[in-house]
């Protein structure tokens, strides 16, 4: 049963946003409790610690409000919470073809807005982990179909590491359906990362004269990491000027 005080409430999600849990468990344990006018103002212009990641999902939360015809005036930052989230990972330039990753910790942030006469309800749970990925048909060996897919890909090249999407650990699985429909199961360095066309393209190249209809599906959780490149890949990128291997 639903009650007044979930029927009121604004919650605001966000995933890795790139806070630490530890700065945004301080911040949101600062300002709890405030009018969300106050908990805005204070994490965007102090005094104290500031957080600007947090200040713009309460722009959100009271644009939600404003949307559900809420005042504004009424409404208390009643709770919260931060649950530590997978890393981003970047590429760096250096000097003289140096290259290397960048990990930046990230965190899964939720924030409720309560109207202040039913601020005394609980605070909000932490937000559910993500689905793992079920057991089953990926962890069976590949057919040689499937294998014969997954060869071809060895001639796609990320554009910016100069080494192949297989031994880069972005091809996660080759997948081919009675209909013989291959699925190809793909990830990146980041779900922010532009080039998801350029490797659809790349790949709809190399496999253009194998008589296999197939489809790209972009899986961003578990977050892509360094350990998933093969040896070879480390040994590749370790050639071309990479220094975290």
């Amino acid at each position: 049963m639903t009650t007044l005080a979930e029927a009121t409430d604004i919650v605001v999600r966000e995933h890795q946003l790139r806070i630490t849990e530890s700065d945004a468990s301080k911040a949101l344990e600062r300002v709890t409790g405030q009018s969300a006018a106050q908990a805005r103002a204070k994490l965007r212009f102090g005094p104290g610690i500031v957080c600007e990641q947090l200040a713009r999902m309460l722009d959100k939360a009271l644009i939600r409000a404003k949307e559900r015809g809420l005042d504004a005036g009424t409404l208390v930052l009643s709770g919260g919470s931060a649950v530590a989230a997978e890393d981003i990972v970047r590429v760096r330039r250096k000097a003289h073809g140096v290259a290397d990753f960048i990990n930046s910790p990230t965190s899964d942030v939720t924030i409720v807005l309560r109207p202040k006469g039913l601020v005394a309800a609980a605070s909000v749970a932490p937000p559910a982990a993500p689905p793992s990925v079920p057991q089953g048909r990926q962890n069976a060996p590949e057919t040689a179909a499937e294998l014969a897919v997954r060869e071809a890909l060895y001639d796609v090249i990320d554009p910016d590491l100069g080494v192949n999407i297989v031994d880069l650990g972005f091809v996660r699985r080759v997948e081919i359906a009675d209909d013989g429909l291959a699925t190809i199961t793909m990830t990146l360095t980041s779900a922010a990362c532009p080039l998801t066309v350029v490797m659809e393209s790349q790949i709809r190249t190399v496999l253009s004269e194998m008589d296999t209809e197939y489809v790209v599906q972009w899986e961003w959780l578990p977050s892509w990491r360094p350990h998933d490149i093969s040896e070879d890949g480390r040994d590749q990128l370790r050639a071309i000027g990479f220094t975290a291997f």
